[in-house]
Formats: C-alpha cells, structure tokens, sequence
C-alpha cells in the first residue's frame, strides 16, 4: 500500500487534508516543478535542511531558488516515500532520494522530514539527513556547478 494512502486510513478527517497536502508537494517535487514546490508555503514559511541551517530559505521565492540551485541539472529526482504519519498540524515522513546525475551516477539518500501545517499551508519544513553520505556521491563536477548557479555565473 501507498504510504500516504496507509496514514490515511490512520487518520482523522483535518489529517488526511494535511497528509493530502504533503503528497501534492512531494509529487511537484519529485516533478522538479520547484515553481509550485514553493507555492506549498505561507510567505514566511521556512524550509531548514537541518545540516546547513546557513542555507536557510523563506517565503515561497526563496524555497523555488534553494531548490533550483541544488536541484536543477538532474534528469531524474525520486521521492522513495516508505513512511508517513500525521495529524493535523504536522505530517513526518521517511524517504530516500535518488538524484540522477547526466553522467549516470545515481546518489541515494535517505532523509526525515517534518513538516507543520497552518491553514492548508507549510509554515516549516525540516529536512534531517547525513551530509557526509550525500557528498561522497556527487559527481566531481556537481558542487563547481551548484556554486557557479549560486553566484549567478552560469
């Protein structure tokens, strides 16, 4: 079974609304659509990978640009989804990304991810997941590239 639709059936009827949510934003992500990724967000919601809080991004401008520079160039991102639970308020799931490199290189990831819920809306997301493991599976080129978008120099 689908993991959003397993919490579903756990769920009270604003729990399920917020479980509902989160698949929405999970599939623009997936999707790589950061546009309506950061759509998700109130204006002064925050989007936390907790290894980096100096990457910090608010509002859903800030959210679209954090995730096109770390994410645009893949020709694949996979959202493993393999758990969910929520209540109204929050909704905490378990995944495991797969970036797919252009040059073939596939990186897993796993990650813990919370988010909170006000009003049909993500007012925080937190991202819990191992640095380390993430860098030792980018290609060479993959950090040059991100800092070159980051600058503005592509």
């Amino acid at each position: 079974m689908n993991p959003f639709d397993e919490a579903r059936t756990r769920a009270t009827p604003e729990a399920r609304a917020s479980i509902d949510l989160i698949e929405r934003f999970f599939d623009s992500l997936e999707a790589m659509d950061f546009e309506t990724t950061g759509k998700f967000f109130t204006a002064e919601g925050l989007y936390r990978d907790e290894p980096t809080h100096a990457a910090d991004a608010t509002g859903p401008a800030g959210i679209t640009a954090k995730l096109t520079n770390a994410i645009t160039g893949l020709t694949r991102f996979v959202m493993g989804v393999d758990t969910v639970v929520g209540d109204a308020d929050r909704v905490t799931s378990r995944r495991t990304e797969e970036w797919h490199f252009p040059t073939g290189e596939v990186a897993k990831l796993p990650v813990v991810c919370i988010h909170e819920i006000t009003d049909g809306q993500i007012t925080r997301w937190h991202e819990f997941w191992n640095m380390p493991s993430l860098i030792e599976q980018l290609p060479p080129s993959w950090m040059a590239e991100m800092a070159k978008r980051a600058s503005g120099d592509t």
